[in-house]
């Protein structure tokens, strides 16, 4: 018996699979990259996720990114396992993004995390992460056509 995806997985996959590829075109070797869409929210957990940083990331893919943008709060991003699971790297694309998390959040091209931002065990099994939480700190914001690209180490 042949099993089939239902039409809101396909549709999820694909969206991921559009992202994957116009993201990372040109990239090296990315058909071996793990990598996985998902949601982040940004600010700081212990202020329910008000002031700076990156309050959540949950990999359910079902919320959608105009409603993401229309609050201002957050976006829809790739996450991409580097390093053997040591590290990750954050893809926005920039069609996604807020003007405010922008000049809030990625002012000078940096990102600055004051405290960790949790990991949810099912991202980190996906990805095959050894890490469990985005460490608190300043992070630079590397700029590309259109999108932004951070590195967690």
């Amino acid at each position: 018996m042949e099993r089939t995806m239902s039409t809101s997985a396909y549709g999820i996959a694909k969206r991921h699979e559009i992202l994957k590829t116009t993201l990372l075109q040109g990239l090296v070797d990315t058909n071996s990259l793990k990598s996985l869409r998902c949601d982040v929210v940004f600010g700081s957990p212990s202020v329910g996720c008000r002031g700076t940083g990156i309050c959540k990331l949950s990999a359910n893919g079902f919320r959608k990114a105009a409603e993401l943008k229309q609050t201002c709060r957050g976006t829809s991003a790739l996450l991409i396992s580097q390093y053997e699971g040591k590290s990750v790297s954050m893809i926005l694309p920039r069609a996604l993004l807020c003007i405010n998390i922008v000049r809030n959040h990625l002012k000078n091209n940096e990102l600055y995390l004051p405290e960790p931002c949790r990991i949810p065990p099912g991202i980190a099994a996906a990805l095959g992460l050894e890490i469990k939480y985005l460490p608190s700190g300043t992070y630079p914001v590397t700029p590309s056509e259109g999108f932004f690209r951070i590195d967690f180490r």
